[in-house]
């Protein structure tokens, strides 16, 4: 089963770095673009289908939306990196069908630029933005991007209804405008989604629909039901309980935490 990461979809300059010790994340894939920095030991990481070592002082990248698994065989440390496309438009664009013929770089020459990016802070986007845009332009100046490999049946049928719900997940749809809109059979779709994800076509689109709904209450962008609206739900009620049930909490609960934590920090 594939993991869809809906905490790494929509939100504009969202940067993430975290550091972990004998890493496994199983089959997932995001949105956002990643890399992964070996600082100490080694670990592998499937990228769509196919398996790479990542020694000490190399990066793997994750392009948008790439089936990937992180497994450590080893004692490691790795500093993983995960940004919304927005912080490099341009090489975003470079890479929309097109992905880096290996994957895994030698940084040990440009650890002064990783150490740099790991010490700066997540709210200097500026720095942030200069400093991805200047370690995948060494990326680029190591190896060149080739075409994408096609992925199976149904991962491919899979980020086809990604995109679709990304531009269309805000207006009244179901699984019959996809059908529609990608020639294939509902029934067929339906178990697409279900046999990568584990969950229906409807839990899918309220999971995306309610992490964007996330953001928009963390970033005060309406009122609760104003935010219901622009997210496609029919009705307050309707938004209110299935953000309850994805969440755990109620969404004026939700907005009073963020609020309270946006005031202590």
């Amino acid at each position: 089963m594939i993991i869809y990461q809906f905490e790494n979809i929509g939100n504009a300059y969202d940067y993430k770095n975290n550091h972990h010790s004998d890493w496994f994340v199983p089959s997932h894939l995001h949105e956002y673009s990643e890399f992964v920095f070996t600082k100490k030991g080694a670990f592998n990481l499937v990228l769509d289908g196919k398996e790479y070592t990542v020694p000490e002082n190399h990066l793997i990248f994750i392009g948008p939306n790439q089936l990937h698994e992180c497994r450590s065989y080893a004692p490691s440390l790795v500093m993983c990196v995960v940004f919304s496309n927005d912080f490099v438009p341009f090489f975003t664009s470079l890479i929309k069908d097109k992905k880096f013929e290996n994957p895994v770089f030698d940084f040990s020459s440009n650890i002064d630029l990783i150490e740099e990016l790991d010490s700066t802070s997540s709210d200097k986007t500026l720095k942030i933005c200069g400093l991805l845009s200047i370690i995948l332009d060494k990326m680029l100046e190591i190896r060149s991007l080739v075409s994408k490999d096609k992925v199976t049946p149904n991962v491919g049928i899979f980020y086809s209804i990604i995109n679709y719900i990304s531009r269309n997940f805000t207006d009244d749809i179901h699984l019959s405008d996809v059908s529609r809109d990608l020639g294939y059979h509902e029934k067929y779709l339906s178990s697409a989604v279900r046999s990568l994800t584990g969950v229906n076509f409807r839990t899918f689109l309220a999971m995306y629909r309610i992490n964007y709904a996330k953001s928009l209450i963390i970033n005060s962008y309406g009122s609760i039901s104003e935010i219901a609206e622009r997210c496609g739900f029919s009705s307050i009620n309707t938004f209110n309980r299935m953000f309850l049930r994805i969440t755990g909490v109620t969404p004026s609960k939700f907005k009073r935490e963020k609020t309270k934590s946006k005031k202590i920090h």
